[in-house]
């Protein structure tokens, strides 16, 4: 495994191949030994991207913090989106000795989930992308997908959400497995080749079975 910074962001990376790399915008200690594991299983090269300021970074415009009494949120992630690909994606890329047409895929949960299927409504940088329990209850997102032309994509889009997460306290969050599906239901019906699973749990539950249910259906392997 390599490590370094980038754009004070911390990297790391496990290269498994040449043409397929798969960024993970993931809190890492949650996930383990799995990068090594899961990159020779799937065969595909990993990279996992912390430090980034999670409210503010991965949310595409300013709304107020939830659950009440947080932080609003400010709503940087045209910046980001940049940072990661003017700066992080290239260095990253080089290091590794990727091929210039290496498929990218991007994999984000929760907040990073959200920030996953926006950024891959108006570019093109990541062929493929998974989100696990996207927040797509985040103020005005389904009105803004719906509002949006379906871009023509090639790629994949896999969607994950636990089955209890639409059950909580927090009134904000009660949408989201419909709002999920509205949005699901959307893509698929204007052309997106996608993949919906609705699973046993809550809110970052379960992160290395949730994971190890999607990279199969985006890059074969177990």
């Amino acid at each position: 495994m390599q490590t370094f910074r980038i754009a004070n962001l911390e990297i790391k990376a496990v290269k498994e191949s040449a043409d397929k790399i798969c960024y993970v915008l993931y809190p890492l200690e949650n996930l383990g030994e799995w990068i090594e594991e899961a990159a020779q299983r799937f065969g595909v090269t990993i990279v996992v991207v912390t430090g980034m300021d999670w409210d503010d970074d991965l949310t595409p415009w300013p709304a107020a913090g939830q659950p009440p009494g947080c932080p609003d949120f400010r709503g940087y992630a045209t910046r980001f989106l940049s940072t990661l690909i003017t700066d992080v994606l290239p260095e990253v890329e080089q290091r590794l000795g990727m091929s210039e047409n290496a498929e990218r895929t991007l994999t984000g949960v929760s907040l990073s989930g959200l920030f996953a299927l926006w950024q891959w409504m108006i570019n093109d940088t990541f062929h493929n992308i998974i989100s696990l329990s996207g927040s797509f209850w985040y103020a005005r997102f389904v009105e803004w997908i719906k509002a949006q032309p379906v871009p023509r994509k090639s790629g994949r889009a896999y969607f994950l959400l636990g089955d209890q997460e639409a059950k909580t306290k927090v009134k904000a969050f009660q949408p989201v497995q419909t709002d999920t599906v509205e949005i699901v239901s959307y893509l698929h019906d204007n052309g997106i080749n996608d993949f919906f699973e609705l699973v046993p749990g809550n809110h970052y539950q379960y992160g290395e079975l949730r994971l190890n249910r999607a990279f199969p259906w985006m890059f074969g392997g177990k």
